[in-house]
Order: structure tokens, then sequence, then C-alpha cells
């Protein structure tokens, strides 16, 4: 069975307001397009790879949003996202927001190793 995994950036979806600030409403909307040609298909997998920012962008309080988001967006049972962090401290949130996906029906899980992730995906 072939399985289709999209990479994506943060540069794919992560906007600014005209402050510089995070534009959370504008990335999120960008995020469930993104993710909305995926859930087309149940073999298509998504790997979010966070590695670029700075900083974690997302607050704790908006993770549960984003899950609503990408269930809206097509993803089922069946569907994983991988999330890919720098550090242990990114990828301590990623665990929040593990918990969250599981209660939109989506497989998510987060890594620091890429070939840990795509392993993940393949499975």
């Amino acid at each position: 069975m072939t399985i289709d995994i999209r990479v994506v950036t943060t540069r794919d979806f992560l906007r600014s307001n005209r402050n510089g600030e995070l534009d959370v409403q504008s990335s999120r909307k960008l995020l469930a397009d993104i993710v909305r040609d995926c859930g087309k298909s149940i073999h298509h997998h998504v790997l979010i790879d966070w590695r670029q920012t700075k900083e974690t962008p997302l607050a704790v309080s908006d993770l549960f949003e984003v899950a609503a988001d990408l269930e809206d967006a097509g993803l089922r049972v069946g569907h994983k996202v991988a999330s890919l962090h720098r550090t242990e401290d990114e990828l301590n949130l990623g665990r929040y927001f593990e918990m969250f996906a599981a209660s939109q029906g989506f497989a998510f899980q987060s890594f620091t190793d890429p070939s840990a992730a795509l392993d993940w995906l393949e499975e």
C-alpha cells in the first residue's frame, strides 16, 4: 500500500499581522486548507515541521481549536499527523496537542527525530 506524506513547514502557514505578531486566525485557516487536501485520502498523512520557528508560536489554549480545525478539514481515524520539534521543551507542547487530537479522532504524535517521525507515519 502506498502512503503519501505531506511535509508542511511553518513557512507554509504561519502568518504575522502588521505589527509582526502571529495572526492566529489566518495561520489556522491556512493550515486547515493545507490539511484539507490530505483529508481526501485515508492514505495521506501530514508531517508538520516546527524546527524553523524560533519559538513555539501557539499557546496551549490554541491547541484544542487547531485540533478541531484539522478535524473540520477532513482528518479522521486512519489519518496521522506527526509534529517535528527541535527541543524536548517544544516536544512537551506537542504532547498536549496529542491529547486534543485524540479527542478529535485522528492520530497525532510529536518527535524530535525526523527519521522516527517518518517511520511512525509509514507504519
